[in-house]
């Protein structure tokens, strides 16, 4: 009878070396665990391990906080809330990729609705885009073409026996190059009134962006300094509720922005063209404070 400990043995190879991969990507946080299952000793302890990391990261000891809440979090791995305040102290640190690696974890554990998952998600955009800046940028040397390969254009000179071309010769109104030049009449032209109503909604959208930024921050950090909502300070409970009011008032003027927008917009393709007649029309160059190289053509 053919022995099998040799095929055991490769099979038993082979498992070994998919299994490390797996374990070296595993997460360096406990895993998640029901509130319900850690008792009010856990609690109690997490909590006191928990202000002594935040007073480490107020001292800057970046190193010390981050070890502190990581234990925080193995003595109670209900409270989800520590791993934002993990990636702040790995922000401040520098290591953002540790920071981005704390966040998305967050949102792997935190319920679907949790009121700040936007926040969130825009904290790892940033942090990665900041990352993405930090690289180092391609030499632009090797992109750049070389003077000397420019193509040179020659111009002969003209016969000495050959007569200059005449002068033009224009009227008092015209000058320089665009003496004797007239224009066609000018067809049909919209108002500038729609457009002052999308410019009017399109400020609205930006203050409604910004107010919902702001907002979305202090909640944030409020969320941050008090991750446990228990016994807040004023302050900062006062800070999270002004957070919720500007984040309000951020969509309420976003939104009206949007439909002025989309009303300035709609009010300039439905509105006619206006036609003007222009008598004499010439083409004169003038030159105004903050607009300098622009034309204004037609005579009234």
């Amino acid at each position: 009878m053919p022995s099998t400990r040799k095929p055991l043995l490769v099979f038993a190879c082979i498992g070994s070396i998919v299994a490390v991969p797996a374990l070296a990507q595993q997460s360096p946080y406990p895993p998640p665990c029901d509130a319900s299952k850690v008792t009010k000793a856990d609690v109690d302890r997490a909590h006191t391990v928990f202000l002594s990391g935040k007073q480490f990261l107020e001292e800057s000891n970046y190193d010390k906080a981050i070890s502190y809440f990581k234990d925080a979090y193995a003595i109670d791995c209900s409270v989800h809330g520590i791993l934002p305040i993990i990636a702040t102290a790995y922000e401040r640190k520098g290591d953002k990729a540790e920071a981005v690696r704390a966040l998305e974890e967050y949102l792997r554990r935190a319920p679907p609705n949790a009121p700040d998952r936007e926040v969130i998600e825009r904290r790892i955009k940033n942090l990665n885009d900041q990352l993405t800046r930090e690289q180092p940028a391609p030499s632009a040397t090797s992109a750049a073409p070389s003077a000397s390969a420019a193509p040179t254009v020659s111009v002969a000179p003209l016969p000495s026996s050959q007569p200059a071309p005449p002068a033009p010769v224009g009227s008092g109104n015209v000058t320089g190059a665009a003496a004797g030049a007239t224009e066609a009449p000018s067809g049909g032209t919209h108002g500038v009134a729609p457009w002052i109503v999308v410019g009017a909604g399109g400020a609205a959208v930006v203050t409604g962006i910004v107010l919902y930024v702001v907002g979305a921050g202090d909640v944030s950090s409020a969320a941050n300094s008090c991750p446990f909502r228990k016994n807040c300070a004023p302050d900062i409970a006062s800070k999270g509720n002004n957070g919720r009011t500007l984040e309000t008032a951020g969509v309420i003027a976003g939104g009206a922005g949007l439909a002025a927008v989309a009303g300035g917009l709609l009010w300039h393709f439905v509105e006619g063209p206006q036609t003007r007649s222009d008598s004499g029309a010439r083409v004169s160059p003038d030159l105004a404070p903050g607009y300098a190289g622009m034309t204004v053509r037609g005579a009234f």
